[in-house]
């Protein structure tokens, strides 16, 4: 485990990969002269208002933009962002908002290179992916043709790779944990169950797969939208506390005294990076495999309906979990209330600024906090594996009906989200949580069934289909089970692995992205 935080934090997703999604992004902002921002009322009449229908084959935009969002609308939304807050701070939400803006257009690019590579088969149905446009594309340019088609493989064979971690193990684990809370079904249970729904769904072919997620996303979407900005409005005289933590906490301004935080500020741009990337794929050439597929009529509109796609996962969705989830940190006792009445019930409460726990090396350990409880001393072992802590939960240790001690832990994940709706409706919310919280997961699995099908398709012929997908189904099970640390960091690497053929590729066929963006 310590290898893989290694290979992630200091290599993988250091200071280069950071440097170049973000260039990427910017790029194609500047050369389009912020499409994104300036034409946005255009893409939205373009795509989800469109009247566009589906043709004689493949599905229809919209079901695409749902398959594709299916696919990123996974636990990386609450459980993701949970995760990114407890390690990066308030910071790494602005960080991920700016992934989100310049990753617009990256999603932008990859997707016009998708549609103008994309392949029909004899039956009629379009085939699309990122190994196409860095393997064909690419095969054209005279300096880079020897390295096309071994980079598109090595793309083929990471994308099959993160379908097993970031699009099922890290899904199931994040959705059996959540069933097990929420209604203490054990992993293995919820395994098999989940894997036997995605049987049914998956191997009906690509038809099914869009109409499936045309139906559930808009469902858990709404709900979940629904329920966060009751959320808010319940709590909208402490937005503005929130915002200037987000805001001050990007750049390491600390509320008391004003300090600067170098690593701190470090470890909010790099989780809102991963946890950004990790929720909308911009960069990974993921929402190519769904978009293609569909009878979408240009190469403008394909990489229009990315854009929304992007705005949608991350801004909004992602965006509504963080200002819940902080809004209810401050809605949390303080440290000194929770600890003046300590009890064997499980309790929780919110860090101040001069309160966290921030190792300045970021380095993993254990650090010992006094507490003064009842007058009594108590020290509690915190583990962090992160740099950064802001909602804990304590519970009492008693001994002959006397208060000893107190197991204090810091709480992240899909943890927080439900800390914040319980706080809000109640414990019956923990129950409603844990369902969307598994619906999100269950249709990530669903969505990168397709993508690693097509990957192995690529790699192996149209044979490697039926097995990869039975492999694929069974693997449901072992990812419901798995270490979820473990996990995370997997699926961590193997983003970021896909992200540097793609990133590429695309900055290689830049001028065609810019030749479609003029038409």
């Amino acid at each position: 485990m310590e290898i893989i935080a290694f290979l992630n934090d200091k290599i993988i997703w250091g200071a280069p990969m950071i440097c170049a999604m973000l260039f990427t992004g910017v790029y194609f902002s500047v050369k389009s002269r912020f499409f994104q921002v300036r034409k946005f009322g255009l893409i939205l009449k373009s795509t989800v208002f469109s009247r566009e229908k589906r043709g004689e084959n493949g599905t229809s935009p919209f079901q695409a933009m749902c398959q594709a969002l299916a696919a990123t609308l996974g636990t990386g939304n609450i459980a993701g962002v949970g995760s990114a807050l407890a390690i990066g701070g308030a910071g790494a939400v602005f960080w991920m908002w700016v992934c989100a803006v310049f990753g617009m257009m990256t999603g932008f690019a990859e997707n016009v290179l998708g549609f103008l590579y994309r392949k029909r088969d004899k039956n009629g149905n379009f085939h699309g992916g990122a190994m196409f446009y860095i393997r064909d594309g690419l095969e054209k340019k005279s300096a880079l043709k020897r390295i096309a088609k071994p980079l598109s493989l090595v793309y083929a064979g990471l994308c099959l790779l993160a379908g097993f971690g970031m699009g099922n193990a890290a899904q199931m684990n994040s959705a059996a944990e959540a069933l097990k809370v929420g209604f203490g079904l054990p992993p293995i249970v919820t395994g098999i169950a989940l894997a036997a729904l995605a049987a049914v769904v998956v191997f009906g072919g690509v038809n099914r797969i869009a109409s499936f997620s045309a139906k559930i996303v808009p469902i858990m979407s709404g709900f979940y939208i629904i329920g966060s900005a009751y959320i808010l409005i319940a709590n909208a005289a402490r937005l503005p506390e929130v915002f200037g933590e987000i805001f001050g906490s990007a750049f390491g301004v600390s509320a008391v005294g004003g300090g600067i935080f170098g690593a701190a500020v470090k470890t909010a741009v790099s989780m809102g990076f991963k946890r950004g990337a990790f929720s909308n794929e911009a960069g990974l050439g993921t929402s190519v495999f769904a978009h293609t597929a569909s009878d979408i009529k240009s190469a403008k509109i394909c990489g229009m309906w990315s854009v929304f796609e992007v705005f949608f996962d991350t801004i909004v969705m992602c965006g509504l979990t963080a200002v819940v989830l902080l809004t209810s940190g401050c809605g949390l006792p303080d440290k000194s209330a929770a600890l003046s009445c300590v009890s064997e019930q499980t309790q929780y409460f919110r860090l101040d600024e001069s309160d966290r726990i921030i190792l300045q090396s970021g380095s993993n350990g254990e650090k010992a906090i006094c507490f003064g409880v009842h007058g009594e001393q108590f020290y509690a072992e915190i583990p962090n594996s992160a740099p950064y802590s802001n909602v804990m939960q304590i519970t009492g240790i008693s001994r002959g009906g006397k208060m000893v001690g107190a197991d204090i832990e810091p709480v992240s994940g899909a943890g927080l989200a439900s800390i914040a709706f319980k706080t809000q409706f109640g414990d019956w919310a923990g129950g409603v949580l844990s369902v969307l919280v598994a619906m999100f997961a269950f249709s990530t699995v669903i969505g990168w069934s397709y993508f690693g099908s097509e990957a192995a398709r690529f790699l192996f012929g149209n044979r490697a289909e039926k097995p990869f997908l039975a492999i694929f189904t069974a693997f449901s099970v072992v990812g419901a089970a798995v270490n979820m640390a473990l996990t995370w960091g997997i699926a961590d690497m193997l983003n970021g692995l896909m992200a540097l053929p793609n990133l590429f590729a695309v900055f290689a066929l830049r001028k065609e992205v810019i030749n479609e963006l003029k038409k």
